[in-house]
């Protein structure tokens, strides 16, 4: 079976022969394994790149490959807000761009924060261009994934995530309209990835952490959201999966039946605990720890820490083996490697 086909069978539930498993994102990982900022890469040929991302993914194994990861915040910088590089790893967002909510409830729901002129930008054309590049490369073996920022971690980088937190108290309704708009900005950029032929989603939603809201809000306004764009997703036909950053062991069981094929959980969170929520009704991933395990602990170690994991989440769960969230950028090959063949030289049931 090919990558594709792994992780294929895994999300909807089938037997597989081995434990899937892959890296989850690592955009910034695979530009540096080549000596390339993400800065730089924006200036450089997107075919190049493609061929850089391609490689960096093919090297270790993985069975996902992620399409130009960790330019998450290129789309703040393109519809008009003010973001900074690093020498290394991911773009910062560096002040918000909505100054009220009002400002985005035009006629069309923009009122001059644009939903519809960013993808003509020349760091998001390139974006698309290098995916299409990558799809092509791929030639169908392997999922080629976009991992962006959900509407309600948007909502808090484009109105501040102390802003969004205080109006969730004190103006609830304005909440909701801001999370329609930024829904609606997540499908505005997804299509054009979903046009340049990625076939997997992975939304990425940190501020919908249990180390920043609280469960009643959870559900109150980041899970209406969630399902508007699973459900948009899946009318498209790709396959979809929900990452949340931190502890969220208080809100697993209000992620099945969202719409979602695979719920990638952090290493604050028990595989046991995903198993008995998910077992045998939505897939689940992780939750390796970028940074103690995957980045700092020899290839030995990664291997051990990966056994336990496989070991914890079952034999038959529609489980994959993968980082608990994005590896640092001057993570070892050899410990990426160490980790993908855990799972790859894991039988299962066939």
């Amino acid at each position: 079976m090919t990558g594709k086909e792994i992780i294929g069978a895994a999300i909807k539930l089938q037997a597989v022969p081995r434990c899937p498993a892959t890296l989850m994102s690592a955009g910034a990982w695979a530009l540096n394994s080549a000596g390339i900022s993400l800065e730089k890469a924006l200036s450089s040929d997107p075919e190049k790149i493609a061929a850089v991302l391609y490689e960096a993914y093919n090297r270790v194994g993985s069975d996902i490959f992620w399409a130009v990861s960790g330019f998450n915040n290129i789309l703040i910088g393109a519809i008009g807000g003010k973001i900074k590089f690093r020498s290394k790893g991911t773009p910062d967002v560096i002040e918000p761009l909505v100054k009220h909510i009002s400002d985005i409830d035009g006629s069309d729901g923009t009122s001059g924060i644009g939903i519809n002129a960013f993808k003509d930008t020349p760091n998001m054309r390139f974006l698309y261009e290098t995916t299409r590049f990558l799809v092509q490369r791929t030639g169908g073996t392997n999922f080629v994934a976009l991992t962006r920022w959900g509407p309600f971690t948007l909502a808090g980088l484009l109105y501040g995530a102390e802003n969004l937190m205080r109006s969730i108290y004190r103006d609830p309704a304005s909440v909701h309209r801001l999370l329609e708009w930024t829904t609606a900005l997540y499908l505005a950029d997804a299509q054009n990835y979903i046009d340049s032929g990625v076939d997997f989603a992975l939304v990425a939603e940190p501020t919908a952490s249990g180390d920043m809201i609280s469960r009643e809000h959870f559900a109150e306004f980041a899970l209406p959201a969630f399902t508007r764009v699973f459900t948009a997703l899946k009318q498209k036909g790709i396959a979809t999966c929900l990452h949340i950053c931190g502890n969220i062991e208080n809100r697993l069981d209000l992620l099945n039946g969202i719409g979602a094929d695979l719920i990638s959980v952090d290493y604050k969170v028990s595989l046991k605990k995903c198993r008995e929520i998910f077992g045998g009704k939505t897939a689940f991933a992780g939750n390796m720890n970028p940074v103690g395990i995957i980045q700092r602990e020899s290839p030995e170690g990664v291997a051990k820490a990966c056994e336990q994991c496989i070991t914890e989440a079952g034999e038959d769960t529609g489980y994959i083996l993968m980082p608990g969230c994005d590896i640092p950028p001057s993570t070892p090959v050899e410990n990426i490697k160490a980790m993908v063949n855990t799972g790859k030289n894991t039988r299962r049931i066939v």
